[in-house]
C-alpha cells in the first residue's frame, strides 16, 4: 500500500509540474483580491505564478521546506515589487493567494489520484510552511531594502548640504532642497563648523546642537572629524567642544556664512576650549590668526626678553594676562592670581624693565593683547 501511495504521489507531482490549469485562475484571483496587482501585466503575474508553482513542486518532491535563506526567488520578487511601488503587505498577500490556488489544485489532483487523507494533510502543511518561509525571506528583503533607501536618501541629503555650503547649487537646486528638507525660505540660517573630535564626542556634540530643534531647523554633516551644517536659530551654548557660527544669511548666501564660520573657528582654536563663538564674541581676536608675521615680531619684542628672567619667565606672562583680563585693575588681578598686590606690581615692573615697554602705553596694551591671546 505504501508503495502504491509513493507512486501516486510521484505521479501527482509530475502532473502538477506541467499543469497549466492553475496558471490563469491564479492570475485572475490575485487581481481580484489585491487591488495593487491589477496594473501588473499578464506576463509579470504568469512568471510569478510559475515560479511559485516550481517552488511548490520542489517542496512536495523533497518533502522538505527550504530554509528562508535558500529561497532567493522570494528576495528577487519582493525587491521587484517594492521598486514598482507595491506595499509589503500586498506582496505577502499575493504570494499567499498564489500558494492557496496551487494548494487547491494540489488537493484536487490528490483526490483524482486517490491519495489517502494523511498524505493530503502532509502536502497541505508543507505548502503552508513554504508560504511562511517565503514570507520570512520577503520580510528580510523588505528590511534590507528600507535600509538601502534610507542610506541613499541620507547620501543625497548630505551631498545637497555639502553643495549648499560650498556654493555649488543653482537657485533651482536650492529651492528644490528647501522644499525637500522643509527649510524656510523666509528667514535666514547660520552656517557652523565645530572643533575636531572623536566619533563618540562628535555624536555628543551633535545631540547638543539639535536639542530642541524641529524639522527644517538644523542640518548637520560629519566632515573630516568635525561637524558642519546650518542652524535656523542661535545656539546658546555647548559643552566639550567649540561651535563656530557664521552670520545669518539666506540659503543662497549660506556659503558666505560658512566661510566666515571657518574664520571664526580658526581664530578660536587653541584659545577657546568650549562653547559657541562668533565674530561678535571674538571681536578683534579674529585678526590674530591672519597676522602670523606680525605676531612673530611681537613675540620677539615682548616674550623673548623674558627668557632671561629665571623663575619669572612664566610668571610674568601669567601676571600680564590677569592684568589685562581684569581691566588693568591690579587688586582684582592679584585676587584672581591668589597673590599679594605688591607681588603683582613687582612682576609687572620687571616686565617693563626687561622689555623697555610701558604698561601705560596704549600701543603696548594692544600689542600685548594680541601676543598673549
Amino acid at each position: 500500500m505504501e508503495g502504491q501511495d509513493s507512486e501516486r504521489i510521484d505521479s501527482l507531482i509530475r502532473a502538477l509540474e506541467i499543469d497549466e490549469a492553475v496558471i490563469r485562475p491564479t492570475i485572475e484571483r490575485v487581481r481580484r483580491e489585491i487591488d495593487s496587482y491589477r496594473a501588473a501585466t499578464d506576463a509579470d503575474l504568469e512568471g510569478s505564478v510559475r515560479r511559485n508553482l516550481r517552488l511548490s513542486v520542489v517542496t512536495l518532491r523533497q518533502r522538505k521546506v527550504p530554509s528562508p535563506s535558500d529561497i532567493w526567488e522570494a528576495e528577487t520578487a519582493t525587491l521587484q515589487r517594492l521598486r514598482a511601488g507595491l506595499p509589503i503587505e500586498d506582496i505577502l498577500a499575493g504570494f499567499r493567494v498564489s500558494i492557496s490556488s496551487i494548494l487547491d489544485r494540489t488537493v484536487a489532483l490528490a483526490e483524482e489520484f486517490g491519495l489517502p487523507e494523511r498524505e493530503i494533510v502532509e502536502m497541505t502543511a508543507l505548502l503552508w510552511k513554504l508560504s511562511d518561509a517565503f514570507s520570512a525571506r520577503a520580510a528580510s528583503a523588505y528590511r534590507h531594502h528600507g535600509l538601502e533607501i534610507a542610506l541613499a536618501e541620507r547620501r543625497r541629503r548630505d551631498a545637497w548640504l555639502l553643495d549648499l555650503l560650498s556654493g555649488s547649487l543653482s537657485t533651482a537646486q536650492v529651492d528644490q532642497g528647501a522644499i525637500m528638507y522643509r527649510l524656510s525660505r523666509d528667514g535666514g540660517y547660520r552656517a557652523f563648523r565645530t572643533s575636531a573630535h572623536s566619533a563618540e564626542e562628535l555624536e555628543s556634540l551633535r545631540i547638543q546642537i539639535v536639542r530642541g530643534r524641529g524639522e527644517g531647523e538644523a542640518m548637520i554633516l560629519p566632515s573630516e572629524g568635525r561637524l558642519i551644517g546650518i542652524l535656523k536659530d542661535p545656539l546658546r551654548d555647548v559643552a566639550d567642544g567649540v561651535v563656530a557660527l557664521g552670520p545669518v544669511r539666506t540659503l543662497e548666501a549660506v556659503p558666505e556664512s560658512f566661510s566666515i564660520a571657518g574664520d571664526v573657528l580658526g581664530a578660536a582654536e587653541g584659545h577657546v576650549e568650549n562653547g559657541v563663538v562668533t565674530v561678535e564674541s571674538l571681536g578683534w581676536r579674529m585678526a590674530v590668526s591672519r597676522m602670523p608675521a606680525t605676531l612673530d615680531a611681537l613675540r620677539e619684542r615682548y616674550l623673548a626678553p623674558l627668557e632671561s628672567s629665571g623663575a619669572l619667565r612664566d610668571l610674568i606672562p601669567e601676571a600680564l594676562r590677569a592684568y589685562l583680563a581684569n581691566g588693568r585693575n591690579i587688586p582684582r588681578a592679584a585676587e584672581a592670581l591668589y597673590v599679594h598686590v605688591n607681588t603683582l606690581r613687582y612682576r609687572l615692573a620687571r616686565f617693563e624693565e626687561l622689555t623697555g615697554r610701558s604698561l601705560e602705553s596704549t600701543d603696548t596694551i594692544v600689542e600685548l593683547a594680541l601676543v598673549l591671546y
